[in-house]
């Protein structure tokens, strides 16, 4: 039997002369898709100490409860869990197919990384989603607790699973430093901040003790973040992961060792959000419109839902690259506010540009090269 060709597929449709091309198509796209369908799922609902685990199984459109446990979050309770669900599906024709079974949770942080690691040496296919999007996916919910939670988990991951979804993976060595190292730079930024709002506020000025204290301790903090920034700068450059994808960065005036390192974390050192517009979304710099009939026509706006540090970083890029003439990004912001665009609006739009910039030379493996773009501005003009 040959290959099912587009010209097969449009001769057999007129033939019949009851369904029209596109449906075929779809309907063979869509059996493509979901030809890996699971049969088996495990919602896991996580929680500090504890997490609980209910097993779902699917029969044609039907689901059945295989059963519901608690165990503690931690290394015993992941071996009493893995073996409590291999026992719970002895009786089933899956049970000896792992391929058919897929575990999926909520991403909840550090309270979610050490059974989604221990899934993940094991060989489980397991599912991190965003809390937010199972949530919207279940619909109206007007009775909640742990249960409840890990069974709409185990529903949501058999009814939504196609070829597409990513199972989590294993971070390297160095990844998980360079998580920590980040993770510890966030808090002592914001300790930092915190404190000077603190002195420049004057609610210390009555207590010279206090005020004291509390410069002690911002110096104390600033001398531990510039630990921090130059391990992770190191880490950046001494790295065989982090290296290549550091040296063409850094060569973009504007962007510093804290934005790649970001970028680098968020990105999976950019294996994953590798189109600009999914990164640009994520980071929230993208715009998107609303309209619904003749009473609702909203303007483009930038989404709340986005990612505020990584945002800030970006932004902080942008008025760098502005002030210091970055020969792609300040022409670029001049003729956007010449044309009378709001500057606001005018950097946003820098953001963006910027990210595809960073995107584009880490996928072409080439670091910024200012005569390359001085060649390219005369041929092409302000195009570029």
């Amino acid at each position: 039997m040959g290959f099912i060709t587009g010209d097969k597929i449009e001769s057999w449709a007129q033939s019949q002369n009851k369904v029209s091309v596109t449906a075929v198509i779809s309907v063979i796209s869509n059996i493509s898709k979901y030809k890996g369908m699971k049969k088996i799922s495990i919602g896991i609902d996580f929680s500090k100490k504890t997490f609980d685990a209910t097993v779902l199984r699917r029969e044609d459109d039907r689901f059945q409860e295989l059963g519901y446990n608690k165990f503690n979050n931690d290394s015993k309770g992941f071996r009493e869990f893995e073996k409590w669900v291999k026992n719970t599906l002895k009786p089933t024709p899956e049970a000896k197919d792992k391929s058919s079974w897929i575990f999926c949770g909520e991403h909840t942080g550090v309270y979610s990384i050490g059974l989604c690691d221990y899934l993940a040496k094991k060989k489980y296919f397991m599912w991190l989603e965003s809390a937010l999007v199972i949530h919207r996916k279940c619909g109206i919910v007007r009775e909640k607790n742990d249960r409840i939670d890990s069974s709409r988990i185990a529903r949501y991951a058999l009814t939504n699973y196609s070829d597409e979804i990513k199972a989590y993976s294993l971070d390297s060595q160095d990844m998980k430093k360079l998580k920590s190292l980040y993770a510890a730079h966030v808090m002592l930024t914001k300790d930092k901040v915190a404190k000077n709002n603190q002195l420049k506020s004057g609610a210390l000025d009555d207590s010279p003790c206090a005020r004291k204290l509390i410069l002690s301790q911002l110096d104390s903090v600033k001398k531990t973040l510039n630990k921090i920034d130059r391990e992770i700068e190191k880490l950046l450059k001494e790295s065989e992961e982090f290296s290549h994808t550091y040296e063409i960065l850094k060569s973009f005036k504007g962007v510093g060792f804290v934005t790649i390192a970001a970028l680098t974390i968020k990105t999976r050192n950019f294996q994953n959000m590798t189109d600009s517009k999914e990164l640009g979304c994520y980071i929230g710099v993208v715009p998107h419109r609303k309209q619904s009939g003749t009473s609702i026509d909203k303007p483009a706006r930038t989404s709340r839902y986005r990612d505020g540090s990584t945002n800030a970083l970006i932004t902080a890029c942008v008025n760098s690259a502005i002030v210091h003439d970055n020969p792609v990004i300040r022409p670029y912001y001049d003729r956007l506010v010449a044309r009378g665009v709001h500057p606001y609006k005018a950097k946003n739009n820098c953001k963006f540009k910027v990210i595809n910039v960073l995107l584009a030379m880490v996928r072409n493996h080439t670091p910024f090269d200012i005569e390359k773009h001085a060649k390219s501005k005369k041929n092409w003009g302000t195009a570029v």
